[in-house]
């Protein structure tokens, strides 16, 4: 890759996340300053707090300019969760704690088809703030190495 062509890719990336940022905020953001507002006193308890909370978004393509599909994850599951596949996804996070580049991947046998897609997401995890982008170059490699995460098809 040139490095104009890394230059724009990292661009791309940072406007994505930026997008994804903006669409959690709107969306989550009763659940993100309940959360901000008790850190302190998750940090002082060592509990974990309720609510956690993903912004994902996935798009066709390696650059910025494909449409973002985007859904709305809240663990634990429940009414309004806009995630079609919200348990597994959820276990799969807890599994990870809520880092999406720590899930274990699956050995899964994938096309050697270059279809890229680029997976987005932002939101909170025990208080944490979570950003995470990357480019797969495929569908089934991301649903290999993020299990039901950015599963958003019903």
């Amino acid at each position: 890759m040139t490095s104009s062509a890394h230059t724009a890719t990292t661009t791309a990336v940072k406007g994505l996340l930026a997008a994804a940022a903006a669409g959690a905020l709107l969306i989550g953001a009763a659940g993100a300053a309940s959360a901000a507002d008790h850190d302190t006193e998750r940090r002082a308890s060592g509990r974990a707090l309720p609510g956690n909370w993903m912004y994902l978004g996935v798009m066709e393509g390696d650059g910025a300019f494909g449409d973002l599909q985007g859904r709305l994850l809240r663990c634990p599951p429940g009414k309004g969760n806009g995630h079609p596949h919200a348990g597994a996804a959820c276990r799969t996070l807890a599994k990870a704690k809520g880092e999406i580049a720590n899930i274990k991947p699956r050995d899964v046998a994938c096309p050697m088809i270059y279809k890229p897609v680029t997976a987005v997401a932002y939101g909170m995890w025990d208080g944490t703030r979570r950003i995470y982008a990357k480019t797969f170059s495929n569908d089934c490699v991301m649903g290999a190495e993020t299990g039901s995460v950015f599963k958003l098809a019903e």
